[in-house]
């Protein structure tokens, strides 16, 4: 994806706060999307997306209706006809599927929110989900979705200190506080037991 394509994505991007379409570290890619299923060789025998909560299939432009500049966003991103809606959480409608090139984008919707809406797609390889990568969260605050067997999930610093926990009903997560951007460090996946199961690094 060129950086002019980027660029443009970000533009559309309403959710508050400064724009940042590109990091340095793990790769994502943070604007306003969804995605066509596109099912990688790996997944044809099992579930498109990898976990249990397959969702429900819904058109694309029932997401995030009323948004023009999201639709051009849409099909910048390789975006198709439809994504699985996975269930609302605090508030939080999350929806996911795999773009043309395989990789998972998530958006999201604040239900009682007008603006508190976005696009995450994770560009690494290998990516969501994986034993390396059993969480797909918005770097700034805890939402998106894990892999089978993570009940927990959290952010910490770059000493280790938590700065945000929150539980993992049906792969989805979605907590009240926003910590911001560049201040996690990690996010972890736990298990029922506590025990950490992975620790990836953050976009910074």
């Amino acid at each position: 994806m060129t950086s002019d394509v980027i660029a443009r994505l970000a533009a559309a991007n309403p959710v508050p706060g400064p724009a940042r379409a590109a990091r340095r570290g793990p790769r994502y890619l943070l604007v306003l999307a969804a995605a066509q299923l596109f099912v990688p060789a790996a997944y044809a025998a099992d579930r498109v997306l990898g976990i249990s909560n397959e969702g429900t299939s819904v058109p694309t432009s029932d997401v995030l209706p009323g948004y023009s500049q999201l639709d051009q966003a849409l099909q910048e991103m390789q975006v198709g006809a439809t994504m699985q809606l996975l269930g609302t959480v605090n508030g939080v409608r999350i929806y996911a599927a795999r773009n043309a090139g395989g990789h998972i984008c998530l958006a999201i919707d604040h239900v009682a929110a007008t603006y508190e809406k976005g696009v995450l797609c994770d560009l690494n390889d290998p990516g969501f989900p994986s034993a390396e990568r059993q969480v797909l969260t918005f770097p700034g605050r805890l939402l998106g979705i894990a892999a089978d067997g993570v009940a927990t999930v959290q952010f910490v610093d770059a000493e280790g200190s938590v700065l945000d926990s929150t539980p993992v009903t049906g792969n989805l997560f979605a907590s009240g506080t926003r910590i911001g951007l560049g201040l996690a460090a990690y996010v972890e996946a736990l298990d029922a037991n506590g025990t950490v199961l992975a620790k990836q690094q953050l976009p910074g």
